[in-house]
């Protein structure tokens, strides 16, 4: 067998194995909090409406409606919502048929980054392959219904027509700002590079480029503008200068790694910033500057963007987001096999130990097992839910309900209020979210009634009223 062809059948096994993953991800694991919201909005629901129970999930194919909702509420172009609104209403509505076109783009990406990493001379080319392989196994992230892995996808794919000199490039890059606004800080310095490069022998692919990203950018800017004062309550505080930059490194390497619950696991991640530095190195000496300056321009600009609007960098999963600008360093460790090649297979092994022992980045309730337990304990119980997180708590809850009654705790409801709701007496689930503006209602209820709690809800005794001259465990 020839090394290409040996290449082949490892970067083909990585891809399947991928998408392997992907397929028991997508079918075994619960929903959480953000894809509640993506099936919600991708509906034409941003916001839950009780009164229409579980066919407020059903895909809508009015596409002003999405819009208006993002503008109003949300900190997302619509691109992906309204492909996914599409896609949903031709396969199905479920949460698994979302998950799936993420997964299509996840496998997507990693056939363009296999073809990159052999153009620019990337050493063992299935090396970038398996890095980010493994780091949307290990984060979940990409297989999740959110617009990640499309947006990685058009950011790779930008990558891939400029290399061609493509008359599609500029209009990709638009599709990547369109999927999500952090993509522009790794296209746009991608699009700079390659401008720079080709202004003196194809100064006209240069000026449609540039022409055709910002006239589809455009109608992007007045979401942005709504967008850049949202949810100011949400990692507050740009700190100590060195804490923050070394969260931004730590990010980055977890982005691309596998995030396992294993001892010393540090380590790894330490192997591969040795991979990283030594491909950084490499490129230098070679003069291969896409990649590094690409990828070193988008992290810069993360930093200054945290600075600007006082996010902090500690507070917030930055490996989630930074995940986006995934493949360039998984490109930079390819470069990084070049200059330590004795290493490559130890770096193999401890990704594949890592996908073996992943568990994703963003720890969630899992309200599946949860509901679950619910049913098994008794099936014609109702649920009552808190509000928060924009709804998306109780959306969850409804979701996986299984066919169990489900109410909505509003903020303007008292105790008693909740009884009339429900018009039992007898056994009621409980999940509190413990945000405002029902936290106080939430509080009052647990302390008036006896209650059990279990792992994400109380099982309430609505027989029992607490005595009152006595004081409940909860304070």
């Amino acid at each position: 067998m020839s090394p290409r062809s040996h290449e082949t059948l490892i970067v083909a096994t990585v891809i399947a194995f991928a998408a392997l993953l992907a397929w028991i991800h997508l079918r075994h694991a619960s929903i959480w909090y953000d894809e509640a919201i993506t099936l919600l909005t991708a509906s034409g629901h941003a916001h839950v409406d009780w009164s229409l129970g579980w066919t407020q999930f059903t895909p809508t194919l009015d596409l002003h409606e999405i819009l208006v909702d993002l503008y109003r509420q949300d900190v997302h172009p619509p691109l992906y919502f309204w492909s996914l609104a599409i896609w949903r209403a031709v396969f199905g509505a479920s949460i698994e048929v979302a998950r799936s076109f993420s997964a299509l783009f996840v496998v997507a990406t990693l056939v363009l980054l296999h073809r990159i990493s052999r153009e620019i001379g990337a050493s063992a080319a299935w090396i970038p392959v398996a890095v980010y392989a493994a780091s949307s196994v290990g984060m979940w992230y990409a297989y999740d219904a959110r617009p990640y892995s499309m947006a990685t996808f058009f950011i790779v794919l930008t990558q891939f027509l400029g290399r061609r000199k493509s008359r599609w490039t500029g209009f990709c890059a638009a599709a990547g700002f369109a999927t999500h606004y952090f993509a522009l800080l790794c296209i746009a310095p991608l699009l700079g590079m390659k401008c720079v490069q080709r202004w003196k022998t194809d100064h006209r692919w240069v000026i449609f480029t540039l022409l055709s990203f910002g006239l589809c950018s455009l109608p992007l800017l007045g979401l942005l503008r709504a967008h850049l004062d949202a949810r100011p309550h949400q990692y507050p505080g740009f700190g100590f200068f060195p804490e923050e930059v070394w969260a931004l490194i730590k990010g980055s390497l977890q982005g691309v790694m596998p995030y396992t619950w294993l001892v010393g696991w540090g380590i790894v991640l330490l192997l591969g910033a040795v991979f990283a530095a030594a491909g950084l190195w490499f490129a230098v000496k070679e003069s291969k500057w896409e990649v590094p300056v690409a990828y070193g321009t988008f992290l810069s600009s993360f930093l200054l963007l945290a600075v600007c609007t006082d996010k902090s960098i500690v507070k917030m999963p930055s490996a989630y987001y930074l995940g986006l600008a995934a493949p360039w360093l998984a490109l930079l460790i390819g470069h990084g096999a070049k200059m330590l090649p004795r290493l490559r297979w130890l770096l193999a092994g401890c990704i594949v130990m890592g996908v073996i022992a992943s568990r994703p980045i963003v720890n969630t309730t899992d309200y599946r097992q949860m509901v679950a337990r619910m049913q098994a304990k008794c099936s014609h119980c109702p649920i009552v839910v808190g509000t928060g997180f924009v709804g998306a708590v109780p959306a969850c809850v409804l979701y996986e309900s299984r066919g169990m009654p489900v109410f909505l705790l509003n903020s303007d409801d008292s105790v008693r209020d909740i009884a009339q709701k429900v018009g039992v007496r007898g056994t009621v689930f409980f999940v509190p979210t413990n945000e405002a503006p029902t936290v106080k209602v939430e509080t009052d209820f647990l302390r008036q009634y006896w209650s059990s709690r279990k792992t994400g809800y109380f099982e309430v005794s609505l027989v029992q009223p607490y005595p009152l001259e006595e004081v409940h465990w909860l304070r």
